[in-house]
Order: structure tokens, then sequence, then C-alpha cells
């Protein structure tokens, strides 16, 4: 199955006071961890959406097999980064998947994705963890048109779950849930992270700290 995918990198990044695709995570930052990710997840396209500071992901992103693109309309809000995306995907991509550099993923939860997507043959595939829907989702490419259509008014993607077949896949990894916004949120998802990598970290005034635990 050819699969495409959009990582959404336009926003200001307000609520947090600072470039979020910049800050660290897992020894990079995170927009270079989301392009790890994702071309280790044997995709056919990776289509990045820069706006603010395009520049700064510019010079990150030619260190990867990706495609840039502009979106000059990113104070528009999330659809005209998502809609930039899907007008520069491939027409023989069979599905596309949408990730957010503030929502940091797995290959391992990528393929689940798509090798649900092959078995239910379903319009939509979005992880579950705790009960709760979360990121990155995959949208199969024949409901592109409505794809095409979503807007800030009817609330965006979330239009196309009531009408469309949504199946629902349990995944056992708090990555699913992480969505990083605000200082606070970014302390959660390092806290997180840190019991895997055994360190203490701080995120503090815009700057990060690890200490190494003992």
């Amino acid at each position: 199955m050819k699969v495409a995918a959009i990582l959404l990198a336009a926003g200001k990044s307000t609520r947090m006071g600072c470039l979020k695709g910049i800050l660290p995570w897992q020894g990079t930052t995170l927009f270079e961890h989301q392009l790890e990710i994702l071309e280790a997840s044997n995709l056919s396209q990776i289509v990045i959406v820069t706006g603010y500071k395009s520049e700064r992901f510019l010079k990150l992103a030619a260190n990867y097999d990706v495609q840039t693109v502009l979106n000059t309309n990113y104070l528009k809000g999330k659809c005209s980064s998502i809609l930039t995306g899907l007008r520069n995907i491939n027409n023989e991509a069979e599905a596309v998947l949408i990730a957010a550099v503030d929502q940091p993923t797995d290959s391992l939860i990528i393929k689940k994705l798509i090798k649900t997507l092959q078995m239910t043959n379903s319009s939509i595939v979005v992880p579950v963890y705790g009960g709760k829907r979360g990121h990155p989702i995959l949208f199969s490419t024949k409901i592109m048109t409505d794809l095409l259509s979503i807007q800030e008014e009817t609330k965006g993607l979330r239009s196309l779950f009531k009408k469309h077949q949504v199946y629902e896949i349990p995944i056992n990894h708090s990555l699913v849930e992480i969505n990083i916004n605000t200082p606070s949120d970014y302390q959660k998802a390092l806290n997180l992270n840190n019991l895997k990598e055994g360190q203490n970290a701080n995120f503090r005034n815009g700057y990060y700290h690890t200490t190494n635990s003992k």
C-alpha cells in the first residue's frame, strides 16, 4: 500500500512561547524526531508543511528525503496547512497519514495503522489509548474529496468522523495521547519519556535541562 504522510509544522507556537519543533526530544529536536520516524515507516511520500519561521525547518529538512511546501496562509488555522499538504500528495497514494510536529509518534504505531487500514478497508483509522482517540490519524484517499473540503468553521478533520467509517485501533503507547502545546504539556511529555530514558528533565523559562539519574 502506498501511504503518503503530511507533517504539520506551520504554527506560531504561541502558547509554548518558543518554536515547538525545535524543542529537544530524544537527543534531537521534535521536528527531526518526527522526520526520522516517518522515514522509518516505509512511506511512499513525506510532505512537510511549514509556515511561521519556515527557514528554521527548511535547514533541518534538507538532511531528509522529504518534500517541503510553504503555507502562506498558516494564520488562518490548521485546516489551511492540511489542505496545503493534501494538494501536494501524489495521485497514486492510497492513504494519507496526518501528523503534527508537536505530537511525537513512533514507526510501530504508524505501521499498525497502515496494516489496520489494509485489513479493514476503513475510511479512517485512529489509534486509541486509555479509551481516548489520539494521533496520528490515517485516512484512505477514497475520501480525498471530503478531505479537501475541510474548514475551520466545521471543526476541520473532526467533521469527517461523523460522515465516514472510523476504525479505532487500541495501542498501548502513551505517545498516542501526547499533545505538546504549553510548557506544562512539554514537561509532562518529557517526564513520560524519561521513564524510558532514565533521566530527570525540566523545562523552565524556555530552556531544557537534564540531569542523569543515578
